[in-house]
């Protein structure tokens, strides 16, 4: 009974340890993209309105002006949504897996600015509750980082089933294609949500070269 006492006791210890690494990064990420992104763009209004007050009897200037808060705010908003949609939990009830997933990729295009191609093969299988909410997570999770960490103008999404098996695959074409290698090995280093989440399930999640850009591959042998 000790022998098993003691290793459940620092299995238990490296749970926590991963948890509480993975609940920090989720807190820095989210604290960087709202100081580098939001707030930076919430500050420059306030530096319009400033150039307002001064262009008050300059009819043109204070036009112009208005054309670009009108432009900056719609910015706001994209940010604003894409935060928020990072945070609401995902809803996969009364829809089907693939349905699932092709709402999320519609949720996350950027018209105009990054572009999801989705494609699958093979007949839909069952999957459990819980093993849906954490690939979904999983695959948001990996366009958010294409488009945020790449600058990703496309991003490949591919769902292959086969018998009791399923795999997906996140490819882009963003920037810094020489230094892949390197992207690659930071990626199986890092103890991040992505790797808890896929050791979760038993699913094996791998970094790849592709063509363009960095390929993310999930394996999951479905239960």
């Amino acid at each position: 009974m000790m022998p098993f006492f003691i290793s459940r006791k620092k299995f238990e210890i490296e749970l926590s340890r991963q948890v509480a690494e993975a609940c920090d990064q989720i807190s820095a990420e989210m604290g960087a993209e709202l100081h580098d992104d939001l707030i930076q763009k919430l500050s420059i209004f306030r530096l319009y309105l400033d150039r307002l007050e001064s262009s008050a009897h300059n009819a043109e200037e204070a036009g112009q002006l208005l054309l670009n808060m009108r432009t900056d705010f719609e910015s706001v908003i994209q940010t604003v949504r894409r935060i928020s949609r990072k945070l609401m939990p995902i809803s996969v009830a009364g829809s089907s897996f693939q349905e699932g997933i092709q709402l999320l990729c519609q949720n996350m295009e950027r018209p105009g600015a990054g572009n999801i191609h989705l494609t699958w093969s093979g007949k839909e299988e069952p999957i459990a509750m819980t093993g849906k909410t954490h690939l979904f997570h999983i695959l948001q999770e990996l366009i958010h980082n294409a488009f945020k960490h790449s600058a990703a103008w496309h991003i490949w999404v591919r769902v292959e089933w086969s018998a009791g098996h399923l795999v997906m695959e996140v490819e882009d074409d963003g920037t810094g294609f020489h230094r892949i290698s390197e992207f690659i090995d930071e990626l199986r280093k890092k103890n991040n949500t992505l790797k808890m989440r896929s050791n979760t399930l038993g699913a094996l999640l791998t970094y790849h070269q592709g063509q363009k850009g960095l390929l993310a591959r999930i394996d999951y042998k479905l239960e």
